[in-house]
């Protein structure tokens, strides 16, 4: 259900959420920048900025479904061959590395 109000001679709409993913949906399959964009559909464009950041924020807070989520399972298509020694470092930035290391067997 939309209320309105006045402001500055201007009539302000006032969505919801599945109203401001609706129309994020289309902005991002309209091809134009937020600013043709929110001119076009008559939104302000700091109101847009800030709905588009909450509800990215949220999608990311509450995956639904495999391609929502954070981490993804990764799988050989063929086995692999007999490894004798491998070493892996992950630079986790603030000075922090993570070092995997498998020695020969």
């Amino acid at each position: 259900m939309e209320s309105t109000s006045m402001r500055l001679g201007r009539r302000q709409i006032r969505r919801g959420p599945e109203q401001w993913r609706e129309l994020l949906d289309r902005f991002d399959h309209s091809g134009q920048t937020q600013e043709q964009f929110c001119a076009e559909q008559g939104l302000g464009l700091s109101t847009f900025g800030r709905w588009r950041k909450r509800l990215r924020w949220q999608k990311v807070k509450s995956p639904k479904g495999p391609s929502d989520a954070l981490f993804v399972e990764l799988e050989r298509a063929m086995p692999a061959p007999s490894v004798q020694r491998w070493d892996v470092e992950l630079e986790l930035g603030d000075g922090l590395c993570l070092r995997l290391r498998r020695a020969g067997c």
